[in-house]
């Protein structure tokens, strides 16, 4: 098979594309359902129809990855897997756009996968949480990233970021993994999963059974952050924005 792959793109994806100068580029990563690769320090992905849809890829409609050569260069903006040019075709926004109305109770129930993890009742992180989470769990994004980037994304999309510890959680993105790194970095600017933004639009036990499903451990986490997001405006700052 040869030709260009049609992709849906984020637009800072796009825009580090066009800004991307030629040449060959490390692949982190590589299976019949993403290939990620290291685009001057930021973990850039391509994604097949049925992989989670990351905020930091292009949406591809292939149904396997694999059949594709995993040698990656960029070359006039296009990033070329093999022989095949990567062509944005279509421009997405992955912020969240919408908060629903939560379940106070269920927001802050558990998950087991999460048991371990020393997170805080009030759902206030704080920059001394960091060490005990960052980096900490196995697979491309540890289950503590995956907690803060739920927290993250879900006070940038009630409109109440935490500049202290987005600039905290910054300066120690060289713990943890490339791509984990750059989802954070996603994070911060409110940039989610889509089965994120569906539960927090959304709160059913069918969105959140979708969010649950991602990764063997991502979903829980990203689920686990965002209540505790929700229970941080709740108790301590002036109520949240809801759209009903």
């Amino acid at each position: 098979m040869s030709g260009p792959i049609p992709v849906a793109a984020p637009q800072r994806v796009h825009d580090r594309l066009r800004e991307a100068s030629d040449g060959p580029r490390e692949v982190v990563h590589a299976s019949s359902t993403a290939v990620y690769v290291d685009l001057d320090g930021w973990c850039l992905g391509l994604v097949s129809a049925a992989a989670t849809r990351v905020p930091c890829a292009l949406w591809s409609t292939l149904p396997d990855l694999g059949v594709l050569d995993p040698v990656v260069r960029m070359h006039r903006g296009d990033l070329v897997v093999g022989d095949r040019p990567v062509r944005v075709t279509r421009l997405v926004d992955p912020r969240v756009s919408r908060v629903g109305r939560h379940d106070q109770d269920a927001s802050r129930r558990p998950h087991p996968v999460t048991a371990g993890l020393d997170l805080p009742a009030d759902g206030r992180f704080a920059p001394a949480h960091l060490d005990r989470l960052l980096g900490r769990g196995p697979g491309l994004t540890p289950l503590g990233d995956d907690v803060l980037a739920g927290w993250l994304t879900t006070r940038a999309a009630l409109g109440r970021p935490d500049d202290v510890l987005s600039a905290a959680v910054r300066r120690r993105l060289g713990v943890t993994t490339l791509l984990s790194a750059t989802l954070l970095d996603c994070a911060i600017r409110g940039e989610a999963l889509p089965q994120l933004a569906a539960w927090l639009a959304t709160p059913t036990d069918a969105t959140a059974d979708a969010l649950l499903a991602v990764g063997a451990t991502s979903g829980a986490g990203l689920l686990a952050g965002a209540g505790l997001a929700l229970t941080s405006i709740e108790h301590h700052t002036t109520p949240r924005r809801v759209v009903a």
